[in-house]
Parts: structure tokens; sequence; C-alpha cells
């Protein structure tokens, strides 16, 4: 871990204090480091991406080809960094069909639903339980002026009756469990799940629920020394 602080901060004594050997906790002594302009030396690091023939960038890169999303990346989760984004957006605009319905589930961004609409979809419902990733989604649905219903809570807030033709969730796997059951339960054709890591394989397939719903496609890439993984499901009834 690397922690910066001002070269007369109290903080260097309080990162020197929290070395215990007896836990093989180490630190290192203070290094000075040259002042950046932090946000710059992060920006230039970001650049256009092409997934899935959609071109995803942040608003201050000029564009490099149509079709695209301008996603910024804050706080929220999903800006095509990560490799869980980009596995789900690879088998999710491979498989969607014009004219289908979305629910996405965990939106942070916005990134997933919004591709959707831009590819074709007729219409996308996403929500989080975090308002600052709501409010995130909401300035990019604004800024790709795509009609993008929105909102804060879970998936009990939606009508009982309410069913989508594709169900989407880039989550971490304890995330994804409690609600996988309600979410397949809610989508008539396809689930596609992201955010898990190989070595969760065997646990995400004993939650997939009933033998309705058979996995015809899985994505993985390798990022930071772990291999994420993303499926494609399709249920038995739309094969």
């Amino acid at each position: 871990m690397l922690v910066y602080f001002r070269s007369d901060s109290a903080a260097a004594a309080a990162a020197l204090a929290l070395a215990d050997p007896e836990r093989r906790i180490s630190v290192s002594r203070p290094e000075p480091v040259p002042e950046a302009d932090w946000e710059r030396e992060w920006r230039s690091g970001l650049a256009p991406r092409r997934i899935a023939g959609l071109w995803i960038r942040p608003s201050f890169c000029a564009s490099a080809g149509e079709p695209e999303l301008v996603i910024d990346p804050q706080q929220a989760f999903g800006s095509g960094e990560h490799a869980s984004t980009r596995l789900a957006l690879e088998l999710l605009l491979d498989s969607l069909r014009p004219g289908e319905t979305l629910i996405d589930v965990g939106t942070g961004s916005g990134i997933l639903a919004l591709a959707a609409l831009r590819r074709g979809a007729a219409r996308a419902v996403a929500f989080d339980t975090d308002p600052i990733a709501i409010a995130n989604a909401a300035e990019n649905r604004a800024r790709n002026r795509l009609r993008l219903a929105l909102y804060c809570g879970g998936l009990e807030a939606l009508a009982k009756s309410a069913r989508f033709d594709v169900g989407v969730a880039n989550l971490l796997l304890h995330e994804l469990l409690p609600c996988l059951p309600a979410l397949a339960a809610r989508t008539r054709r396809a689930l596609v799940l992201s955010g898990q890591l190989e070595l969760e394989r065997a646990r995400l397939d004993a939650a997939i629920p009933g033998v309705e719903w058979v996995c015809v496609r899985e994505a993985t890439e390798v990022q930071s020394g772990e291999t994420w993984c993303a499926r494609l499901l399709v249920h038995t009834d739309a094969r």
C-alpha cells in the first residue's frame, strides 16, 4: 500500500507506527515525491476504447469514431478500464437483439445500460443502492442523450409484473448471490453476469437458479494478476 502525505505532516510518524514485526507488517521510510498535477496525470492514462464495436471515451478525450458512448469516470464504478466491465460489455453487446428490454443491476456509472440503448435496446432500467452512483449515471445519461430509467434501490422496488428480455449484473460474487434468483425470475431470455473471479466459478455454478439457464459463452481477462470472468446464460425457453 502506498500512502501520500505532506512532508510537514504528522502522518509520516503515524505511518511508521503501523509497523508490527509480529504480524509481519513493515513500513518503509518516507521518500520525497516530486510535485505533480495528479488530475492531469490520471487523465493522461485514459483514452478511447473500442469494445464490441462501440467506442467508449471520457468527455475530455476527442472522439475516435462512431457509434460511441461518453462516460466520465468518477466515484461510481464502470468506465471501461476494469476487466469485468469490458467483459460484460463484450457479452452484452454481442448478444443483444434490437428492440429488447434490459435491467441493469448495480449500474454504477450506467455504462452497461447506456451501451445497450446506444446499440438498439428499446428500453433499459438501471438501479444502484448507492446514490452517488445514480447521480453519476444520470450525468452520463444526459451526456449521451439517452432515455435510461434510473432509481436508487433494489429489485424489490420494481412492479411485481416487471419483466425484461436481458438482465445484466457486473457485481462481485458476494453482491451478486443475494439478488441472482430475483434477477433470473425477472429475465426472459439472457443473463450477463460479470465481476467474479475464476476461483469463484464453483460457487457461481451452485447459485445459478434451476436447470432453465444454460451457459452458452464465457469470457475471461487477466488484470493485475487476477482472472476475471463473465458469463452469458440463455433461458432454455428462448434457445
